[in-house]
């Protein structure tokens, strides 16, 4: 009696494989006809030998549908072509900036710059007393942007000598004074490789320049207890300071050349021909080696206030002697 059972158990799972066996088979026939069938279809839309098309497109359709994408990616040129030359012609001037004062990110204020800085990433200035290798790049950098302000390079008819008219309002103000570069001192030279190799670091200061912008006058009286008698009613004064209790004990004594700041005169900028901003050198005459010091440089400008986070007329940086 079990061996019936088993054999007849036996029969149906053999009928159930062999079932099985011609259903998969079947599928596989049919998914193989559906791949063929797709393959087919897919290389009659490309190229149809049968109706001379290509992707369904005869000859004539290609060509009356490449013609009119041609003319209209053609005027579409055109017309954004001559938008855009319209708009340089009219829009923009290019002498004279389409916003101003407050309007700009500079809200009428100028910022300081300095040089030297070869590494955009980062504000410190950092050095090996004695060591060629570690100062040049700061020396070199400063050497460069002065060569804009050599003697040679500012022998134009367009500039003119400012230092004996003051700040004469009725000079022509769209001539651009020409900066004297000796005013810079003698400490602060390529030949001192600007006081690097001494330990003595010479740092360039100068305004962001800002279209129009004339700084205003001090009234009668007034004065900038900070400059001491460095102030002059015809110049922006500079002062350099440490930022904390602790950089001012380490900054020590320091020497401005010109003494007296930004002379008034080289104001407004208004895009002269051969415009040089003017200058003024900062020597740290005695800093603390070993020491990172945080300083902080100013201009002195009436009704500016000075705010560590916006650098209004003004500028922070850090030092590092080894």
């Amino acid at each position: 009696m079990l061996s019936d059972k088993s054999r007849s158990f036996s029969d149906s799972e053999s009928e159930l494989l062999m079932a099985s066996t011609a259903t998969l088979n079947a599928k596989k026939r049919g998914l193989t006809n559906e791949v063929k069938f797709l393959g087919r279809s897919c290389a009659n839309f490309f190229c149809n030998s049968n109706d001379g098309t290509v992707m369904r497109r005869s000859e004539v359709t290609w060509a009356k549908f490449l013609f009119f994408y041609f003319c209209f990616f053609s005027a579409l040129v055109v017309y954004l072509s001559c938008a855009f030359g319209f708009y340089l012609e009219v829009y923009v001037d290019k002498n004279h900036p389409r916003t101003q004062a407050w309007d700009t990110l500079l809200m009428e204020w100028p910022s300081l710059a300095i040089r030297p800085m070869p590494d955009y990433r980062t504000s410190m200035i950092r050095f090996v007393q004695g060591q060629p290798s570690s100062y040049k790049p700061f020396a070199d950098h400063i050497q460069a942007f002065l060569l804009h302000y050599e003697n040679a390079a500012q022998e134009s008819e367009a500039l003119i000598d400012c230092s004996n008219l003051g700040n004469d309002q009725n000079r022509n103000k769209f001539k651009a004074c020409r900066f004297v570069i000796d005013t810079l001192g003698q400490n602060c030279t390529w030949q001192r490789d600007y006081g690097y190799d001494e330990g003595k670091p010479c740092v360039l200061l100068k305004l962001t320049k800002i279209f129009g912008w004339e700084p205003p006058a001090f009234g009668f009286n007034e004065t900038v207890p900070e400059l001491g008698d460095r102030f002059s009613p015809d110049t922006i004064g500079v002062t350099c300071e440490g930022e904390n209790p602790i950089d001012q004990e380490n900054i020590g004594p320091l020497a401005y050349y010109p003494p007296k700041g930004f002379p008034k005169y080289y104001y407004p900028y208004l895009n002269q021909e051969g415009y040089r901003a003017p200058l003024v050198m900062v020597q740290f005459l005695k800093p603390t080696n070993g020491i990172v010091i945080n300083v902080w440089c100013k201009a002195w400008i009436k009704d500016l206030v000075h705010h560590r986070y916006d650098n209004l007329g003004s500028i922070h940086f850090e030092m590092l002697i080894d």
